[in-house]
């Protein structure tokens, strides 16, 4: 893979590369964990306030994903241009706008229209910091700093859980993602890295795309991926709760386990250099479809929280795989295949979610956790079709 030069060797050149994993991993948090992924947090109290029914709910995050998707692919587009900037500017505003929207709404149109622009933000977030950070981190930490920035998702759970259990509104988790979009988001575009003298040239820092076939098995696995997951992420704490009897607090519990355990996400580089892709990707869908399948069995809190933690950590990890899935695609524009790739998680998202919210009355939240967690599983057998280093399939 063809990198820009680099020649950090000071300790305030490391510094400065720590902090940018750092700021990539707070905006992810915001984006992903908060703006995004708030919503299944949130759910038993937005349904208890009766700003939105089940259904609706499910309508909410089927919009959340589809503008995610549309978010990633003009995020691709502004990467192949070098205006990684502008992402992150739009994951801004997009937080921002949105998060204010669902906090202060009190009709279910408002709600809906909130979720679905706060969705987006997360889309514009993913390629761009992975753009800058094979840019502008040394090559032999470069793989580490994505997989940390990733599992910043699983520490923006962990903090929505913390403010509503201290806080006990839903709203002021909200409140907290829009107001902590704009602080990290602009410290991510101001921080400084590289040295004087050693600038990001235009030519060196353009993206060479591969072909399309090259994404096609890789697209397939993160659309199983995410369509599985979709239920979980929208109705695992009303289930954990329904399921095993959970209090408001074990319930808060059981999803802020699910924060926590997604930092351990972070190991999705290493997972990669000691197994390799097919491997760790085959693996870890086996697990990840295992704790979507156990929540509709559980019997107790254990059972629940235990369902929770492997949730948590594995799809936290998968999304890690998924920048490895683009960098072997597509070598030379790791950004750009980062987009398209999670923009096909999120088509996975947008379809289960979907269904979810037609079906939801009909097959019960049981039938379609099993589902989801069977879909999961597919994955494990599909990626061994993956050719290496983005050969056609």
């Amino acid at each position: 893979m063809n990198k820009t030069p680099h020649r950090y060797k000071s300790v305030e050149s490391k510094t400065a590369q720590r902090i940018l994993i750092a700021l990539g991993a707070s905006v992810v948090a915001v984006a992903y964990g908060m703006a995004r992924f708030a919503l299944g947090l949130s759910t038993p109290r937005i349904l208890d306030d009766h700003i939105a029914t089940e259904a609706q709910i499910g309508y909410a995050s089927s919009l959340s994903f589809i503008t995610y998707v549309g978010a990633c692919f003009i995020s691709s587009w502004w990467l192949k241009n070098q205006k990684w900037k502008l992402s992150i500017l739009a994951v801004l505003a997009s937080a921002v706008a949105g998060c204010l929207l669902i906090a202060f709404s009190t009709y279910a149109v408002v709600f809906i229209l909130g979720v679905g622009v706060a969705g987006s933000a997360a889309g514009f977030a993913s390629g761009a910091i992975a753009y800058r950070l094979v840019r502008e981190l040394d090559p032999a930490r470069e793989s580490r700093g994505q997989a940390i920035a990733n599992a910043g998702t699983g520490i923006g759970v962990a903090v929505a859980t913390l403010i509503l259990f201290f806080v006990g509104s839903w709203r002021v988790v909200f409140i907290s993602a829009a107001v902590l979009a704009v602080i990290f988001c602009l410290w991510f575009c101001v921080h400084q890295v590289e040295q004087k003298g050693n600038p990001l040239e235009g030519n060196s820092a353009a993206e060479k795309r591969g072909s399309v076939s090259a994404l096609l098995v890789p697209a397939v696995l993160t659309i199983l991926m995410g369509a599985g997951s979709s239920v979980y992420w929208t109705y695992g704490r009303s289930l954990a709760e329904t399921q095993t009897g959970l209090a408001e607090s074990q319930s808060l519990l059981f999803w802020g386990l699910i924060g926590v355990a997604g930092i351990g996400g972070s190991f999705s580089g290493d997972a990669v250099a000691k197994f390799g892709t097919k491997i760790s990707w085959s693996a870890c869908s086996v697990i990840l479809g295992a704790s979507v399948l156990l929540l509709p069995f559980s019997t107790s809190a254990v059972w629940a929280c235990v369902s929770g933690v492997l949730f948590g950590a594995l799809y936290t990890v998968l999304c890690g795989l998924t920048i490895e899935l683009g960098r072997e695609s597509w070598p030379e524009a790791v950004g750009g295949a980062t987009s398209i790739l999670f923009a096909t998680i999120a088509v996975g998202q947008a379809l289960g979610s979907l269904i979810i919210g037609f079906s939801v009355a009909l097959l019960g939240l049981p039938t379609l956790f099993i589902a989801g967690g069977v879909l999961v599983l597919v994955g494990a057998g599909v990626v061994w079709l993956k050719k290496a280093r983005g050969t056609p399939v």
